[in-house]
């Protein structure tokens, strides 16, 4: 009994080491050689090598620029992805259609403007899935689309539809099906309940952010989730990205201060961390536009804004 009582104590004493870690994280600036207005990174891939790709959005939308990024010095542009990487123009740089890769990047997911899921499979039209997106009370253009997907273990996305129900696709049958769950909201914010952001723990595990701030646990295999809560005020996560046996976040919304937060899953709590400095202490105003978790450990991520630029988080310093 007592061994059992010193293991538990030491993992917790261990789970909090790591969370007093991630506090401690730094976060540096990386300029992009480009002017201003063309500075926009929307998305980022880490390929099987360890190659970092960005995805730069310029107008008109069907184009914009291919970077690949070598440390904090060396970003130089490409014609295109990797040829194992399909890559449709008018997808991948229009910075206000949400979409994805499926595990192979040889198909693309998206939603377009009018909450309609489609799947591109080439260079080609896009094969449309099914309308799952609703519109929300006194905004008749104003569709309930989400602005992520969620990835599980075994290629299934996930996203959020309709006063906030979870549709699962998968990309190899081309199934879809409504579950009969959908993300938190308080009463009367149903159509506001989209997905903002996702992270899959070790586990199987995914986290869920939503418009309104919240915080959701959902269990792909059980088709369960849980309501963790709203760490901060504001609407609108960022980004979460989970690495250490804890889930890390970014919110905000886009005209104010992005602020962070840590979930720890042992002890079922948030930490908050406040607002996001760099090396030099200035506070950062730009809303973060994507961020991944690299194989070294590193978070790369881009914000926002005329002169948008990469960002690189480290921790345990």
């Amino acid at each position: 009994m007592k061994k059992t009582f010193l293991l538990v104590f030491m993992m917790i004493i261990c789970m909090n080491a790591i969370a007093r870690n991630l506090f401690n994280f730094s976060i540096s600036l990386i300029n992009l050689p480009f002017p201003p207005y063309q500075r926009n990174i929307i998305r980022l891939i880490e390929t099987e090598k360890g190659d970092l790709y960005g995805i730069i959005s310029q107008s008109p939308f069907n184009k914009g620029k291919i970077i690949i990024i070598e440390g904090t010095d060396k970003i130089h542009e490409r014609e295109r992805l990797p040829d194992d990487i399909l890559q449709v123009d008018s997808i991948i740089f229009n910075p206000d259609l949400t979409w994805t890769w499926d595990r192979s990047f040889k198909k693309i997911i998206t939603l377009n403007n009018s909450g309609v899921l489609e799947i591109y499979e080439g260079n080609g039209p896009g094969k449309q899935i099914m309308k799952i997106s609703g519109t929300r009370p006194f905004e008749p253009q104003g569709y309930q689309i989400s602005r992520s997907f969620a990835l599980d273990k075994t290629g299934n996305l996930y996203t959020a539809g309709k006063d906030g129900f979870l549709f699962k696709f998968d990309p190899e049958t081309q199934k879809i099906e409504k579950l009969n769950i959908r993300l938190p909201s308080v009463r009367g914010r149903k159509p506001w309940a989209s997905l903002d952001a996702s992270a899959l723990a070790d586990d199987g595990t995914i986290f869920l952010g939503t418009f309104d701030g919240y915080i959701a646990q959902f269990n792909p295999e059980t088709q369960t989730i849980v309501n963790l809560g709203k760490p901060l005020r504001q609407q609108r996560i960022q980004t979460l990205i989970f690495f250490k046996k804890n889930l890390f976040g970014i919110g905000g919304e886009p005209d104010g201060l992005p602020r962070w937060f840590i979930y720890n899953p042992e002890t079922r709590g948030f930490q908050l961390g406040g607002t996001l400095k760099d090396e030099k202490n200035r506070l950062i105003y730009e809303f973060v536009n994507t961020a991944i978790l690299r194989k070294d450990g590193t978070i790369i991520g881009s914000f926002s804004g005329r002169l948008g630029s990469l960002f690189k988080i480290e921790t345990g310093k």
